[in-house]
């Protein structure tokens, strides 16, 4: 598969973009996180804390077009455990437009969990209601594993969430199949 993007650190003025992503209602409406009102200096601030902190933990990565170097979103890996060897797809946020460009990142993060990382596990949830994401991790060839009730207050209510998951033999199935 050709790949049209690739994974970055964050720098400072990444926080510009992920401010905006942060303040489409449409994406926080199904993201399974709670709504933050977060202004410009405080995401630089986030940011910062991101670039400078050696929090073994998580990783968050840019994600920008080869053709012009720009960003158009950010992805993340969570609750790192090398020891065990897991970790959660902790998300990705990604400028409206073309499609295809936030299946590539998925691509592209797991090839990094399990070829780099060496992790023989990576788990992800989302809201029930996100067919976006579920159709997009099961894509990359993530299976449903649970179903969690009312696990999430979201919207004025709670919801259910769909727990999925990728094991590394799973994901040379994957690697083969999009020759990544």
């Amino acid at each position: 598969m050709k790949f049209d993007i690739y994974f970055r650190a964050f720098k400072i003025e990444d926080a510009e973009l992920i401010n905006e992503l942060r303040n489409i209602p449409e994406y926080e409406d199904i993201i399974g996180g709670n709504k933050k009102f977060v202004s410009l200096e405080r995401e630089k601030k986030w940011v910062e804390d991101i670039i400078l902190n050696d929090d073994q933990s998580k990783i968050y990565l840019s994600i920008c077009k080869k053709m012009n170097d720009e960003m158009i979103g950010y992805i993340s890996i969570s609750d790192i455990d090398y020891r065990n060897g897991k970790c959660n797809f902790g998300g990705i946020k990604i400028k409206p437009g073309p499609v295809g460009y936030g299946f590539q990142a998925v691509l592209l993060l797991v090839k990094f969990i399990f070829e780099e990382m060496r992790i023989e596990r990576c788990s992800g949830e989302c809201l029930e209601n996100h067919e976006n994401m579920i159709n997009l991790l099961l894509r990359a060839g993530f299976k449903k594993e649970g179903f969690m009730r009312n696990y999430v207050y979201k919207n004025g209510k709670y919801n259910n969430t769909v727990l999925l998951s990728l094991l590394s033999n799973e994901y040379l199935e994957i690697k083969n199949k999009y020759k990544i």
